[in-house]
């Protein structure tokens, strides 16, 4: 039942700074955000936001670890309310309450995120299953502004209206921060704790230190790969407003139509996020080259995604493109953030899951600023090739990783050192 609310909660409330730029249309009709050099305000906006949510993970990370997931969550009720209330009381002339949005809201975000999958911890064997199906359930909460768009569209309600109700989830905050999370208090405690026993032995005496789990070679490389290859759909995301009236000869209703398919279509990454959750943990528990195998196989799969996507992204020119498009941004950031975030859960001592976890999305937060520079090459659309073919070389960069994990799957040997975190069976 935990699982099954939380994952609600994160559809609800984990990523919605992702679909923002369904909001584009409203906040025009509402006078806010017209013409171009406004769009360029709404842009950064929706960058600083999109930074908001990942740079912060370190500190949140190390709040978990120390006092616990519960009391960051309640933590987290303060910035959802301010987040929200600012997006309630947008008005024209008020525009800088959009800034205070998307950066207060993303914390808050981040904050149920983190604590979201450092409880996937109460699992031994489904760990990475549970991972990645919170992961596909954060993801798809991009969905809701394109929901907020119909039904702003058909004059159900106002965005204000809307806002106030997602407000009102901080109740849902609260509650599921005491019947499904703990806190490293000696009071109010839930009736069971992080479940280690398929953990290595060194692991659960706590006899491997957190410095030299950060300098283990999987996960300075899981970090890279997932900090190089989230740009090209967090990018897509930020210039989606632009290229979609571009590439529909700024006609109102077909841009309407595919910002709407853009926003929806996340939902896929509840099916996705799993399977690839699946393939990380298939016979992983039998053997060690196993496990190389499925970690190479699923990165494999995340970087050719994203190089493609890069390249019909790099010179649009009709509607029969956008299709392709959107069929790749979903596969592309659902397969690298659930098969990222499962290899940490997975395969690294629980009583780092926090920082371990934050750190990474912290690095992926500190890339999204290159953002702010690659926004300049996109004035113009039909010039925004030379910005996707930066993006593209970071992305080409990451073979070198791909190469090097393969070659490590090919000569595996038994391995000599038994603490080593790809000898260890954690499922």
């Amino acid at each position: 039942m935990g699982v099954l609310i939380l994952l609600i909660e994160m559809n609800l409330l984990g990523g919605t700074i992702f679909g923002f730029p369904a909001l584009f249309p409203i906040l025009s009709q509402m006078k806010i955000y017209q013409n171009s050099s406004q769009i360029k305000h709404f842009q950064n906006a929706l960058t600083i936001g999109i930074a908001a949510f990942d740079s912060p993970a370190f500190f949140i990370g190390i709040l978990i670890d120390k006092f616990g997931c519960r009391f960051v969550k309640l933590i987290s009720i303060i910035f959802h309310i301010i987040g929200w209330l600012s997006l309630a009381l947008l008005k024209p002339g008020r525009d800088w309450l959009m800034y205070l949005h998307c950066i207060f809201s993303s914390i808050s975000g981040i904050m149920i995120l983190l604590t979201s999958y450092t409880s996937a911890n109460y699992f031994s064997k489904s760990r990475a299953l549970v991972s990645s199906l919170l992961a596909g359930a954060g993801i798809s909460a991009t969905m809701w502004f394109a929901v907020f768009q119909i039904l702003i569209d058909r004059n159900t309600c106002e965005l204000s209206t809307l806002a106030y109700v997602w407000l009102g989830f901080a109740l849902l905050i609260f509650f599921t921060s005491f019947l499904f999370l703990d806190w490293n208090y000696s009071f109010w405690n839930l009736p069971y704790k992080f479940d280690i026993q398929l953990e290595s032995t060194a692991d659960r005496n706590h006899e491997i230190n957190f410095w030299k789990t950060l300098r283990d070679p999987l996960y300075i490389s899981v970090v890279l790969f997932l900090s190089v290859l989230i740009i090209p759909t967090v990018f897509l995301s930020v210039v989606w407003q632009p290229l979609i009236q571009f590439i529909t000869n700024q006609n109102k209703s077909s841009s309407r139509s595919y910002t709407f398919a853009y926003n929806i279509s996340t939902l896929s990454a509840i099916v996705i996020c799993p399977v690839n959750g699946y393939l990380l943990g298939f016979k992983a528990d039998r053997s060690q080259k196993q496990k190389l195998l499925n970690i190479s196989i699923v990165e494999t799969i995340s970087w050719l995604l994203n190089v493609i996507l890069c390249l019909i992204t790099m010179f649009p020119s009709t509607p029969n493109i956008v299709i392709p498009i959107l069929v790749l941004n979903c596969f592309c950031r659902s397969t690298v953030v659930a098969g990222c975030q499962s290899v940490i859960s997975t395969f690294f001592p629980s009583q780092y899951i926090g920082r371990l976890t934050g750190i990474m999305w912290s690095f992926v937060g500190g890339f999204t600023f290159i953002q702010l520079l690659l926004i300049k090459l996109v004035d113009e659309i039909n010039q925004s090739w030379k910005a996707w073919l930066i993006i593209l070389i970071m992305a080409l960069l990451m073979s070198s990783h791909l190469i090097q994990v393969w070659i490590k799957y090919f000569k595996f040997q038994t391995p000599q050192i038994n603490n080593s975190y790809l000898t260890n069976t954690r499922f």
